[in-house]
């Protein structure tokens, strides 16, 4: 389901859906690309949407003083509790935060160029995939460079790319 957080045992399948929300704001959290009040926030919609264990719980119940602290505390014990393995830095974590980065592009809750702009510094070990944003990297910084208006169709080939990435 995921390349960064691995199944280590047999319990019952939440909503798919559900978990892969939860899961692909664990990894945007992991690289800095959301903050850690948007973890409650993914916690809370997890727990509506059937997803249970009591670490989640007490994430989705934290003010917004606390949850600087204890969100990176609480993470790897929701995940343990879900069945699932925390991430580490490594190309598999950031392979999935592109994934979810593709994701949110496709669902248009991220601009093409940024996307491309987010993902600029992600590491991920799958050639055709760096090499082409990379392309797209260096597309969009000849355009602003050179003031073109339009980038119509850097913003397809960069939607596209998100697509494949994002399996959607």
């Amino acid at each position: 389901m995921n390349d960064v957080l691995s199944r280590e045992s047999s319990v019952p399948s939440p909503p798919p859906a559900a978990l892969r929300a939860f899961v692909d704001r664990v990894a945007l959290w992991h690289i800095g690309f959301v903050w850690s009040d948007e973890l409650v926030a993914a916690a809370c919609d997890a727990l509506v949407a059937g997803l249970d264990s009591p670490a989640l719980c007490r994430l989705a119940g934290l003010s917004r003083r606390e949850v600087d602290y204890e969100a990176p505390l609480l993470v790897p014990e929701v995940l343990d509790e879900l069945g699932w393995r925390a991430p580490e830095s490594d190309p598999r974590t950031h392979a999935a935060a592109l994934r979810a980065l593709a994701a949110l592009t496709v669902r248009g809750e991220l601009s093409p160029g940024r996307f491309v702009a987010e993902s600029e510094w992600l590491v991920i070990e799958e050639p055709e995939a760096d090499r082409r944003l990379a392309e797209l990297n260096g597309a969009y910084g000849w355009a602003e460079w050179n003031d073109v208006p339009a980038v119509a169709d850097l913003d397809a080939g960069a939607l596209a790319e998100a697509r494949r990435l994002s399996g959607l």
